[in-house]
């Protein structure tokens, strides 16, 4: 097992983009989770994102889910994105945009399959067309580390019942410094 500082001491030297799936995998596997004594931000019946570390090739959360949260259908703005999960259960609805992308503002998509990621389980999204909505399930709170490359500035947000899609941008709700969990 290893610590988030020893994550992003392993990216520093060789960012994500430069490692095979299997290395990522067993580097995000082999994170020992988050210190309960160190408590994240909380959002009631929500999530939050906080940043733990950012540079221009990689940035890494923690998002904290609390019971029942669910995230909107989006996609990850054509950057790839691993989340591993820490503790509880996620699970993970998959879509894939059936349209082009040629008409702004419009966006038809349809549900391919879910799973339930338990912790250590990890989720993959890469490409301009990778679409997930992720929603918290069980007994108790979960939390996901995840790995952006490069930094996650602007996103896709879709509505499947209305055909429509939106820009977003990505923000924090806390931000550590590396001291935090070196």
């Amino acid at each position: 097992m290893s610590s988030l500082g020893a994550l992003v001491a392993a990216l520093q030297s060789r960012g994500p983009l430069d490692r095979s799936y299997s290395e990522m995998e067993a580097l995000l596997r082999g994170v020992d989770g988050w210190p309960a004594n160190r408590p994240l931000a909380t959002r009631p019946g929500g999530y939050t994102r906080t940043l733990l570390y950012g540079d221009d090739a990689f940035e890494l959360l923690l998002l904290n889910w609390d019971l029942n949260a669910r995230s909107a259908l989006h996609d990850h703005g054509g950057r790839h994105c691993w989340m591993a999960v820490l503790t509880g259960h996620l699970q993970v609805d998959d879509y894939a945009r059936i349209d082009d992308g040629s008409v702004p503002g419009e966006a038809q998509v349809e549900a391919c399959g879910n799973r339930l990621l338990n912790p250590r389980d990890l989720d993959l999204r890469s490409g301009p067309f990778d679409l997930h909505r992720v929603s918290a399930m069980g007994s108790m709170p979960a939390i996901s580390l995840h790995v952006y490359a490069a930094p996650l500035q602007s996103y896709l947000v879709y509505d499947e019942r209305t055909g429509r899609c939106h820009s977003a941008g990505s923000t924090y709700d806390d931000t550590l410094s590396s001291l935090a969990f070196a």
